[in-house]
Formats: C-alpha cells, structure tokens, sequence
C-alpha cells in the first residue's frame, strides 16, 4: 500500500462488540448485506495495514501461498470443484485500495453465485484462527463473504465432516470508496451444514466452533458472492489468511529493468552527456 493510498483513508471508529469500523472519508454510505445470504459478521472493516503481499505472521504447516495472482499467474487461485464450474470470479482492471487491479466477483441473479479459492492444505482450523484472517473490498454495499472449508468436523451428515464456515460484513459496511474488513476471525461465522458448535446457520465465534471441532481441518479458503444476491458486483483484494495476504492485479508484473537498462540506469547518467 502506497503512503498516497494511505492519505486517501480516514478512520471512524465506532465499538460494536469486538468489531472497529474504520473507512474511508468522504465515501458514500453503503446499506444492507449480502443478498440472500444467511448470517452476520461483527468482524471488522479498517485501512490496509502494511503492504500488499505482506505478513506479520508465520503460516501454519503444510500451508503455502504466494503474495500475488495474476490473470496470467493465478498462483494456485480458482475454482477446483466440479459442482461450481463455471462460477469463477475475474481478474479486473479496477483497483480497491492499490493500483494494480483486483479481483471481480460478479452475479447475474439470485439463482448466480461466483468464488475463487486456494488450497489451504489440511492446515488444524485452531492454528489458522489465531492469526489474522481478512480481505479488501469496493462496492456500493458489501456482498463478498470469506468462506473457510473444512474437513473432520463432528456432528453432521458427512462422514468426512465436510462443512463451509462463512463469514459476512454488518448490514449498512461502508465499502464504496474501498476498505478493508480486518480480524474478521474474530467476528460471527455460520455453517453449511449442521456441526458440532454451529447449528441451523446461526452465527457463532471460530473458537467455539473450533473447540467443538478439534480435528477439523482447513482444505480450501476464499471469497464468494452466494446464491440469491441480486444482480451486483465488488471488487476485493489483499485476501489475508494464516499469515499471507494476496495481491489480486490483472498483469503480471513488468520484469526488472524492462525496456531500460534497468540498474545500470541511462548510458548518459553513467558516462555523462557528450556535449558537457
């Protein structure tokens, strides 16, 4: 995050619960949740902290991810699942907070849904809630929500406990000047299924969710606009989970010294003009 990004937001803070809400000034206000979604979140919205792609925490085991993904250079991103083909999200051109571009996530109607995902590598779902979990977004109201999917979860129909943990802004999160939603472990998440700790889509707490679950596992990790949203888009990035974040831009980056000489700088400011 460039420090004229960082100019660019101002902070509100107002205690809801755990949550901090910190936006951008002059941003207009934004109303309502994710269409049709089920569920709250008392996570938190505020302004990039630290630079994209960046991490104050150490991943868990067997988890790896790289500090950005391209249209091009995915980097693992996608949609691996056979029932959500062609529900992938896109690269745009349009930025939240950087300026390298952004990740779309774009419905058609309520019968539409679109996510991108990264595999999370069976990490224990009570190593990754220590560490920050969050993500950037620019709408006129906030739709993406986070979506965690587990393994070994207790209590429900499948045998391999496989359930999806979502989480979802506060009704009325101002994001239209683009923000972000920060700690947001620390806020309310539902279940897809009926787990131990989490039952009939009630929003509860991670570490409750975990404490009924302590073989659960985390496969995959991702943003998502659900089922029954009316036709909208947002933009996200800076996707943060188990100690990275990820940068969403629609190019790769343009090599090291690419149509210069790059370190070396200009024959004429190495040697000097010929007419000095």
């Amino acid at each position: 995050m460039s420090s004229s990004s960082l100019r660019r937001v101002a902070t509100v803070v107002a205690i809801a619960g755990t949550a901090i809400l910190v936006s951008p000034a002059m941003s207009s206000a934004a109303s309502g949740s994710l269409g049709g979604s089920l569920g709250s979140s008392s996570g938190s919205l505020g302004s990039v902290s630290g630079s994209l792609g960046s991490s104050s925490d150490e991943p868990a085991g067997g988890f790896t991810c790289d500090a950005l993904s391209t249209e091009p250079t995915p980097a693992g991103w996608g949609v691996p699942f056979e029932d959500e083909k062609g529900q992938e999200a896109a690269y745009s051109a349009d930025t939240v907070l950087d300026e390298n571009g952004s990740l779309e996530l774009a419905v058609t109607g309520p019968s539409d849904r679109t996510a991108w995902y990264h595999e999370a590598g069976g990490v224990a779902l009570a190593d990754v809630i220590s560490k920050d979990i969050g993500f950037a977004e620019k709408a006129a109201t906030s739709t993406a929500s986070f979506q965690i999917r587990l393994l070994g979860t207790t209590g429900g129909k499948f045998d391999n406990g496989f359930t999806t943990l979502v989480w979802v802004a506060e009704p009325g999160a101002t994001v239209a000047e683009g923000a972000t939603h920060e700690q947001i472990q620390k806020g309310l998440w539902w279940s897809t299924q009926n787990i131990d700790g989490a039952e009939d889509r009630v929003p509860t707490t991670l570490a409750a969710i975990s404490e009924a679950n302590p073989n659960a596992t985390v496969e995959h990790y991702g943003v998502s606009v659900g089922s029954g949203s009316a036709a909208t888009s947002t933009l996200v990035d800076a996707v943060q989970f188990n100690g990275c974040t990820t940068d969403f831009a629609k190019n790769d980056p343009e090599p090291a010294g690419a149509g210069s000489l790059g370190s070396l700088g200009s024959l004429g400011n190495l040697f000097g003009s010929v007419s000095s």
